[in-house]
């Protein structure tokens, strides 16, 4: 039997609930897509751009290996282009026919009687469920190539021409003319499936099509009703927007203002199409409806002190001065009041230390002119921790947080002393956070699968062997027991370690909180491990706890109403019989699977809450747990 002892006293400062962190970036993985509400990929029928170097290997795979054989693999990773009918002539033409940033697609009629135009296919209905379908388009005939970029003159036909929409069963005929506008057309599904769309036509000239959007009626202001029910039940506390690597290419002007205006943005760094219609009005409206706090991760490496001053404005200046009147004009009259802006992402790659502390300096100081408020994340972690000192004596009277992606104890017991002595040499209070972080994929015993191996590290290597792929261990039951055991680490460090971002919220090919098919969204394990410390933490103090045994960790906690907790992760796959220390007597919460390799799917949850009977203080901890003690 083993025995759980203290084996040190409570620190003096409790750990907040802001360790409870996510991380949604645009333009990576099938994240805003899955959670956002709109039915149609590519909505304003631009080029897409194939995925970069960094999206395969970070898979482990290549792009014939990217399908259902994948582990991480479910219907919202699907990806489905435009194709256009035989006889169709397609174009992009840049200018004023564009309407929705500064291209738009040009279908002519071909020989032939037609029909004529365009289809997706992979369109998900619900029986029962109200669907509305708009677009926005004209038509119109060509006095010459409109391959001129639009600067040609173009006849505007006024009686109307019959444009056919149909998604699968359901059709209907719109009456469009030389005047383009937007048309539309709500329908119930009268059957479960999936089905393709296609727009068609059968006279001659030409289809201008600006964009065109498909969504259930019952969206929460876009977003996806079940996605934002899963996201309320991971209950991450703070939410980190937009990048990742896709923040330091972010034009923020261009993510606000009417979605159907936006010019949509290539993911440069990942690759693919990112279509803009989740800029920052939407997350704010999405950190709203799910109680999170916004963290705001601006762009220093192509933007200008200048612009990140005006973005600030927008977020969080009155309604009657400066970009708050264009927030106003978006719909949303009060300030946000947003507090946590971040220095970029990895900006080791274009600065030194010594440059980047002094851009800090120049960018916290622009947004303070208009958010006296804000406080700033300064990612250190470009850096090697020698540096911290040098970088502090430039930026540090600035700067709110020190960013560092290591939450390993050995490495904060190294960093928090060169904060600390900081903060008492100067009167600051700075603090240390983990903006982007990830669980060890180690594990302490073989999986039950022999391709899976105990210790694996990530590495930008394509093998497309789905067992040795980092996917593969961030779906699983095991990579899940290690991300509790680090949340543990978070709340142990007490209230010198201020956040942490867990990367990421949604579909990022088993990354993340949340899974959205195009049918469900359900939590991961990961996701299974955030819900049980919504329900069971609240800001704590900690003491380290002695177990003896290498499979076990134990971690107390003690809240502001100072009821104590206990907190046992059992990373073995056997049951193990605990000695509960004096005045514990009942198991509040827990979570356990039957299997290392076990992950949630739609259809299969392995992972079960669980609550083991304790008698004289004594309890059966199962394998493979995580359990909640007081």
């Amino acid at each position: 039997m083993t025995e759980i002892k203290k084996s040190g006293a409570f620190n003096a400062l409790p750990a907040p609930k802001e360790i409870l962190g996510s991380f949604i970036e645009s333009g990576f993985g099938r994240q805003v897509p899955g959670m956002w509400a709109e039915m149609i990929a590519n909505r304003s029928f631009r080029e897409v751009s194939p995925y970069k170097i960094a999206t395969w290997e970070w898979l482990g795979l290549d792009e014939a290996h990217y399908d259902s054989r994948a582990p991480f693999w479910h219907s919202g990773y699907e990806e489905y282009g435009w194709e256009v009918f035989p006889g169709t002539k397609s174009s992009l033409t840049v200018g004023t026919e564009t309407h929705k940033g500064t291209m738009c697609r040009i279908l002519t009629a071909g020989e032939g009687g037609g029909p004529f135009g365009i289809r997706q296919d992979g369109i998900h209905l619900e029986k029962g469920r109200e669907y509305v379908f708009r677009i926005f388009c004209g038509a119109g005939m060509w006095r010459s190539d409109p391959g001129l970029n639009g600067f040609v003159s173009k006849e505007h036909p006024l009686e109307p021409r019959p444009l056919r929409i149909a998604v699968g069963p359901h059709e209907t005929e719109l009456d469009i003319s030389g005047v383009t506008r937007e048309h539309v057309w709500s329908f119930t599904a009268g059957e479960t499936g999936v089905f393709p769309l296609s727009l068609s036509f059968s006279w001659k000239g030409d289809l201008i099509l600006p964009w065109v959007s498909l969504m259930p009626r019952d969206n929460l202001h876009g977003w996806r009703r079940d996605v934002v029910e899963k996201v309320r039940e991971a209950g991450p506390t703070v939410v980190r927007f937009p990048g990742g690597c896709f923040t330091s290419f972010y034009n923020w002007r261009s993510s606000v203002g009417p979605r159907e205006r936006r010019e949509p943005q290539e993911s440069f760094y990942w690759g693919g199409l990112e279509e803009n219609d989740v800029g920052l009005r939407e997350f704010m409206e999405l950190a709203e409806l799910c109680g999170f706090e916004p963290q705001i991760c601006f762009n220093m490496m192509t933007s200008t002190p200048f612009d990140a001053m005006c973005m600030a404005e927008y977020l969080n200046a009155p309604a009657d001065r400066g970009y708050g009147r264009l927030r106003a004009l978006d719909g949303h009259p009060a300030p946000y009041g947003v507090k946590y802006f971040e220095c970029d992402n990895e900006p080791n790659r274009k600065w030194t230390a010594v440059q980047y502390a002094g851009e800090c300096v120049k960018f916290a100081r622009a947004i303070r002119e208009v958010s006296p408020g804000a406080e700033f994340l300064c990612a250190a972690y470009g850096y090697t921790p020698e540096l911290l000192p040098a970088i502090l004596e430039i930026c540090g009277e600035e700067i709110d947080y020190v960013i560092y992606r290591n939450g390993n104890p050995d490495f904060v017991r190294k960093i928090l002393p060169v904060i600390r002595e900081y903060n008492a040499r100067t009167g600051r209070d700075l603090k240390l956070t983990n903006t982007e972080w990830l669980p060890s994929c180690q594990s302490p015993e073989p999986f039950a699968e022999p391709g899976i191996r105990t210790d694996f590290r990530w590495r930008g290597v394509i093998t497309n062997d789905y067992d040795d792929v980092f996917s593969r261990h961030q779906i699983s039951w095991n990579y899940a027991l290690n991300g509790a055991r680090r949340l543990l680490d978070y709340v142990s460090y007490g209230g010198e370690f201020a956040l942490a971002n867990f990367n990421n919220m949604t579909n990022t090919w088993g990354q993340n909180l949340v899974e959205a098919s195009k049918d469900g969204a359900w939590l991961s394990s990961m996701g299974e491990v955030f819900a049980l410390f919504r329900r069971q933490y609240r800001p704590s103090t900690a003491c380290p706890a002695e177990t003896g045994d290498g499979l076990l960790f134990a971690l107390f906690t003690k809240d502001g109403d100072g009821r104590e907790k206990l907190w046992i992760v059992n990373r073995g796959g056997a049951p193990k019989e605990v000695l509960l220390p004096e005045g514990f007597t009942e198991a509040l919460d827990g979570l356990s699977a039957g299997g290392r390799s076990d992950h949630i799917t739609e259809t299969e949850k392995p992972v079960k809450r669980i609550a083991p009977a304790v008698r004289e203080r004594k309890v059966l901890l199962p394998g493979l747990s995580v359990t909640v003690f007081a």
